[in-house]
């Protein structure tokens, strides 16, 4: 591996020169929920609707319901984990499993100042790991159509298209597609 980056075992956290990415604690929830509804904002701003946007980040970023998703719940939530730097949350991400042998990755946000550090390679790498470890030969990840730094971002790192979906709490007239993208896990 190149870079300040260096590879550990599932479950033991990752750093780089400054950074640390660890499974998040309750303390965390206030800061994660800050960072992806602010992460969510910005980076689909251009590509959905604002309607659609301010659903999403009330369903799944308010704060009681970041407090609830901390902690795992196995196998199919891995819990919050977190990339850090000098006690400060950068970043957040999560994933689980969704069957015997495949793995998804949920989400990863970051600080809007702290974006091409490498600190989302690093969160993606963690949650790669804690699939591994679970037995997952496979990861998928939904990216939103005309989201091309997220789809870049993924093919970057060995994610292939395979099918477009109906996004998430997508309404039939919002017309939301997701493009999922698959990993092979060696």
């Amino acid at each position: 591996m190149s870079g300040p980056e260096r590879s550990t075992l599932a479950g033991v956290p990752q750093i780089s020169l400054t950074s640390v990415v660890r499974q998040a604690t309750d303390a965390d929830a206030s800061e994660i929920a800050r960072i992806c509804t602010a992460a969510y904002r910005d980076a689909y701003r251009n590509v959905l609707p604002p309607g659609y946007i301010e659903r999403s980040v009330t369903a799944f970023y308010n704060e009681p319901r970041v407090a609830d998703d901390i902690a795992p719940s196995l196998p199919d939530w891995f819990g919050y984990q977190v990339v850090e730097e000098g006690g400060r949350i950068l970043g957040a991400a999560g994933g689980g499993m969704t069957g015997p042998t495949t793995g998804e990755l949920s989400l990863i946000y970051l600080a809007s100042e702290t974006r091409g550090r490498g600190l989302g390679t690093l969160l993606l790498k963690h949650v790669t790991d804690q699939i591994r470890a679970a037995g997952g030969t496979e990861m998928w990840v939904s990216v939103f159509l005309g989201d091309s730094a997220g789809i870049g971002f993924y093919r970057a790192r060995g994610f292939q298209p395979k099918q477009t979906v109906r996004a998430a709490m997508s309404r039939v007239d919002d017309h939301i597609r997701s493009l999922r993208m698959l990993r092979e896990l060696r």
